[in-house]
């Protein structure tokens, strides 16, 4: 196996172990929200770091044009401070019937507003925003790992 897919892989391992540690916390704290910050970060640019050195078919670009998009808005703009949001879990006050959805960690609503990603923005809200941050990235990988490097 070649270091960039090694890398990649390694990342979204670290990633899913740290996301399931926090949230199987009973608090979802500041450390836990930069941690979580930090280990989505560092797959995201393992994934790109990876994509980026492949040939990559037309129909696969549109999926990796959304993980772009949030690694631009990472690295370009001062406006966005995280890209992530955990959601479910116990909600007060309680509702009758009782419901407690799953806790979960989902790519944030990010609108930059840069028009220079105007195309990849549409892919991330097509693609990501919402949507579990695990299953997104674990499939993205799926989908990578089928390229020979």
């Amino acid at each position: 196996m070649n270091n960039f897919l090694y890398s990649m892989k390694f990342s979204f391992e670290k990633m899913s172990n740290e996301i399931h540690k926090i949230l199987n916390m009973t608090v979802y704290d500041d450390e836990g929200k930069r941690e979580i910050f930090f280990v989505v970060g560092t797959c995201l640019h393992w994934i790109l770091d990876y994509a980026e050195r492949i040939d990559v078919r037309e129909q696969d670009k549109e999926i990796l044009s959304a993980f772009k998009y949030a690694n631009n808005c990472l690295k370009h703009s001062i406006e966005v401070k995280k890209i992530t949001d955990e959601v479910g879990g116990f909600e007060f006050p309680i509702k009758i019937p009782f419901e407690s959805p799953e806790r979960e960690v989902i790519w944030s609503i990010v609108d930059d507003g840069d028009k220079r990603w105007e195309n990849q923005r549409k892919k991330y809200k097509k693609f990501l925003e919402g949507k579990n941050v695990n299953r997104t990235c674990k499939n993205v990988i799926g989908l990578l790992e089928k390229y020979e490097l």
